[in-house]
């Protein structure tokens, strides 16, 4: 088992890089580019980001390992539940299936067949046995669980949302709330399907953020799943700023323009596609990543083996990785009296970078402070509420062993 980096160490991670996944000369680090050494970077793994669960403030051994046990050959799975739009099936829509599964019970796994179409509507996962969602083809464009609601959609004040998001008295959907899917159970598993969000951003002026999936359980596995949306595609969570939950994609592609990574979950990402889209609208675009993690989590996201493309929209070197979410519930009073604030996390390793990468400056001023990004020192900025001069602690955002036209030479 990996060994845990400490707050400390990674606050001062500005050290030459290892090298390049392509054999060539370590990339240099620089300010505005750091990279991990080849040891610290060897702490960036699947098994040390899956070593523990709990409160972040007091981590529990808890070794979990997907990568060799994943999710398995759907051929071979025996369904409790068959979902078909044409009526062939035990229910017509997900969401029955899931709350079937629900009032089912047991510990036992429930395996929920989706036969392909197109399933439009919220849907929602929270309690119940662990539950896999899967498709039989491996073409996952084949099954469709998508939805339309972004954080501005107006709705009732009297309306309270799904099971999963209690939103009420309140005149819109919001972030969370706009989720296509809210996968808030542990132990959910998905394979061969598409969660997506198809809100057409140039209806509303406002309120653009609109979220395909939102995962708050822990030990969750994505396989062979796409995310597709704009603003917000994939929020990545967890029940509490203080709980730690994890998630594992492999093998998966997801898509959209602005933040649409993001949240405070633990997250490894294997042998995925990031394609940033263009955003039809003028203002900003082109950030993959957007971490919330408060600054006591040893761990955030983790990319490795993956590639960062574009819809070919996007001139070279405007998009960025990402930058920090500084989200204003993000602070995390823990039990030492201390208060923690929001400094998200995240690691790219051996993963080929695109053009529209700014290969100078990949990493962004964070998102709602605008705190300058900075590698090796603190930055005092106004945050809170009331608004008060805050010291964050340097950024999180690293690289090692990346290659393509992207990365740092």
């Amino acid at each position: 088992m990996q060994s845990m980096l400490g707050l400390a160490v990674l606050s001062t991670l500005l050290v030459a890089g290892c090298a390049t996944s392509g054999g060539s000369a370590p990339a240099a680090s620089t300010a505005t580019r750091p990279q991990l050494s080849a040891s610290q970077a060897a702490e960036h793994t699947p098994a040390a980001y899956f070593a523990r669960s709990g409160s972040v403030d007091a981590l529990k051994a808890d070794a979990w390992d997907p990568v060799a046990n994943g999710i398995g050959d759907v051929k071979g799975f025996k369904p409790a539940f068959t979902v078909a739009a044409d009526g062939s099936g035990t229910h017509k829509s997900v969401q029955e299936a899931l709350d079937a599964a629900v009032a089912k019970g047991g510990t036992e796994r429930l395996y929920i067949l989706v036969k392909p179409g197109t399933y439009r509507g919220q849907t929602c996962l929270k309690g119940g046995a662990p539950v896999t969602l899967y498709g039989l083809d491996d073409d996952a464009g084949k099954v469709v669980i998508v939805d339309n609601k972004s954080n501005g959609t107006p709705k009732d004040k009297a309306v309270t949302l799904n099971a999963c998001e209690g939103r009420s008295g309140a005149d819109s959907y919001g972030t969370s709330g706009s989720s296509s899917f809210l996968a808030y159970a542990d132990g959910f598993q998905a394979k061969n399907l598409t969660f997506s969000n198809d809100f057409d951003e140039q209806s509303a002026q406002r309120g653009l953020q609109a979220v395909a999936i939102t995962t708050r359980g822990d030990k969750l596995i994505f396989e062979n799943v796409r995310f597709l949306g704009n603003q917000d595609t994939l929020q990545v969570s967890s029940p509490s700023v203080g709980v730690i939950a994890r998630s594992y994609f492999s093998n998966v592609y997801i898509e959209g323009d602005v933040d649409y990574v993001f949240g405070r979950g633990i997250a490894v990402f294997d042998k995925a596609e990031f394609k940033s889209v263009a955003r039809e609208r003028a203002e900003g675009s082109g950030y993959v990543f957007a971490p919330s993690h408060a600054q006591l989590y040893p761990y955030g996201f983790l990319a490795m083996n993956s590639k960062f493309t574009s819809d070919g929209k996007l001139a070279a070197g405007s998009a960025s990785l990402g930058r920090a979410w500084d989200d204003s519930s993000g602070a995390f009073k823990a039990a030492d009296g201390k208060t923690y604030l929001p400094n998200g996390m995240t690691v790219i390793r051996n993963s080929v970078i695109g053009t529209h990468i700014n290969a100078v400056s990949p990493w962004s001023g964070a998102a709602s402070t605008n705190r300058a990004f900075s590698a090796d020192k603190p930055v005092t900025i106004q945050f809170g509420n009331p608004k008060v001069d805050t010291e964050f602690p340097a950024n999180r955002l690293y690289e090692s062993g990346n290659s393509g036209p992207g990365a740092a030479k």
